[in-house]
């Protein structure tokens, strides 16, 4: 069974407040008598579902097109957090990590419609990122639309990942996916010195 989770891009796709909203705009129309239909995609690399580069939080940081590969693919476990807020380190050690390297988490934000902003989501404290990263963890994709708090402005999470050099996916939807184990596909369009990729992410059972 192939879990399509990611969300979808449409005029309405909710961004971070004052963020580029998504436009998409028929350039040639067969409709209009044109030989065919061609589009114009105007976003935020940051919205809908994507993968974070180090360049959105560090200066001189990679980019997204300098994402390795083996990283995005493979074996990946999806646990369950039921409520928002701060994702305390207690709940955190909780979850099943051995021998886990990439690892998806679902929380009440799944259940956000792809129009909606809402900042009431669960976010990660920077000993979380930190617990991760010591367990072992490359990769952390979550379905609300940071890793960090909606009002945080130096992004503590984003950076104790990146000192553990751990992927970062937002924006998934994992609605109606159970706890347990895939394999994961994440692939980011290759943008040159891109701070995010758009990116079609899948799980298979």
């Amino acid at each position: 069974m192939i879990y399509d989770i990611t969300r979808p891009l449409f005029g309405g796709t909710a961004v971070f407040p004052g963020d580029t909203p998504v436009s998409l705009v028929e350039t040639l129309s067969l409709t209009r008598g044109d030989s065919c239909t061609v589009s114009a995609l105007t976003m935020s690399l940051h919205a809908g579902t994507h993968i974070d580069a180090p360049r959105h939080y560090a200066i001189g940081a990679p980019g997204i097109d300098a994402m390795r590969l083996d990283v995005l693919i493979g074996p990946a476990r999806v646990v369950v957090v039921p409520t928002t807020g701060p994702i305390p380190l207690a709940v955190a050690q909780t979850w099943p990590l051995d021998g886990v390297t990439r690892l998806l988490v679902r929380t009440p934000a799944s259940d956000t419609p792809s129009e909606v902003f809402d900042p009431d989501f669960a976010w990660f404290m920077p000993d979380v990122a930190d617990y991760l990263g010591r367990r072992g963890v490359r990769l952390l994709g979550t379905d609300a639309p940071s890793v960090d708090e909606a009002t945080s402005a130096d992004l503590p999470a984003h950076k104790m990942f990146l000192r553990h050099t751990i992927a970062l996916i937002e924006n998934l939807c994992l609605r109606n996916v159970p706890a347990g184990d895939y394999h994961l596909i994440a692939l980011p369009l290759k943008i040159i010195d891109g701070d995010a990729g758009p990116a079609r992410v899948v799980l298979i059972q």
